[in-house]
């Protein structure tokens, strides 16, 4: 953590937000945004845009080096961690599991399998697969150009019913689950199995020596096992569907790791909240709100975000803007409170941010 002066204060912000106690603030720049600190390594060039964008989000050479080079001139403001990226997509595991992605130039999708007869058999982390081979791949490039001066997050695996969903093709699944609801748990269950070996497995190449690790996916960091979970098919189910197909081999992820959030993805999922605020083992909440609605900072999120502190879970807010800050904390208080602060124009606008978080809310 040598480009993280102050590493042990945001390590302590974490610490206390899961304990539902602290406050977190990570800053994001506008969209073509240039970082605005000095260079920590003279070398670290970003690589030219690659011409195909299979190159951009999968061969070990250029996202390491093009990771490294951002984090080399990131100004890491408030609690931005330096946490080199390893990502074949948000939802990689689909692939270990035999599903072939696309590359666009922005995003990563994975197909269902071809054959169906390949969904009967038992679904388990395949280590011979060339897509799990990659991702080690990607490690460990990750793991040499870091030479420890940064940490590596955890790729954004995803789990449950939207793994399946990738595997089996989204509207073929909404099938399975009223004509064989049996076999769609089965198929979860075997998931849940592959994520806890394919986790550990990655975990042992890029999880610190004092046991906690980073997550990629909304920028997190915990003394143990520590993800974001979710479940963004829950959106197409009913709250009965959800308890009964996603709750259980919820649940049990989130007692098999130590720190875990889940991503409520849009406003179609928040039917699901209250069954997940009676998770035990689910320690924070974060919310998404779709294109076309008020961002993460509005007031109109304001009820829920208490609801969820008041239930006893720490609570993420993305998409929060830069003047939103001062009223949202106002509202819903400092404790357990963690703030995605995105589309920061410029230099200045950083400093007044960094100025209101200390001075108004010391930490």
């Amino acid at each position: 953590m040598l480009w993280k002066s102050d590493w042990p204060e945001a390590r302590d912000h974490f610490m206390r937000w899961w304990a539902r106690d602290g406050l977190v603030v990570v800053p994001h720049m506008a969209a073509g945004g240039t970082p605005l600190g000095k260079t920590r390594d003279l070398g670290a060039a970003i690589p030219p845009p690659p011409s195909d964008p299979e190159t951009r989000h999968a061969d070990p050479a250029y996202v390491a080096a093009a990771s490294h080079a951002w984090l080399a001139t990131d100004g890491l403001s408030l609690d931005t961690l330096p946490m080199g990226r390893v990502d074949l997509g948000p939802g990689s595991l689909a692939l270990y599991l035999g599903s072939e992605p696309g590359f666009s130039d922005d995003t990563v999708w994975f197909n269902p399998l071809e054959f169906d007869e390949d969904l009967e058999k038992p679904l388990r982390l395949n280590k011979g697969n060339k897509w799990w081979l990659r991702q080690l791949a990607l490690v460990d490039a990750a793991l040499e150009r870091s030479a420890g001066r940064y940490m590596i997050g955890f790729p954004d695996l995803v789990e449950n019913l939207d793994v399946l969903a990738s595997l089996r093709g989204s509207q073929t699944l909404m099938v399975d689950m009223i004509e064989r609801p049996e076999w769609v748990k089965t198929k979860i269950a075997e998931i849940n199995g592959a994520y806890f070996e394919t986790y550990d497995a990655l975990r042992g190449r890029i999880g610190a020596p004092d046991g906690s690790c980073a997550f990629g996916a909304f920028h997190l960091w915990g003394p143990g096992r520590t993800a974001k979970v979710q479940c963004d098919a829950g959106a197409m189910i009913s709250p009965a569907m959800f308890d009964e197909f996603v709750a259980p081999a919820l649940s049990g992820q989130c007692d098999w790791l130590d720190f875990a959030m889940f991503h409520l993805d849009g406003t179609q999922s928040i039917p699901h909240l209250p069954t997940l605020l009676g998770i035990a083992g689910l320690d924070a909440v974060e919310f998404t709100p779709q294109t076309g609605v008020e961002g993460g900072g509005h007031e109109r999120w304001w009820p829920m975000y208490r609801q969820i502190l008041t239930a006893g879970k720490s609570v993420q807010a993305v998409g929060v803007a830069p003047a939103e800050v001062g009223p949202l904390l106002n509202a819903i208080g400092t404790r357990g409170v963690y703030l995605h602060v995105e589309g920061i124009p410029d230099a200045k606008t950083l400093r007044s941010l960094e100025g209101l978080v200390r001075q108004r809310y010391p930490r």
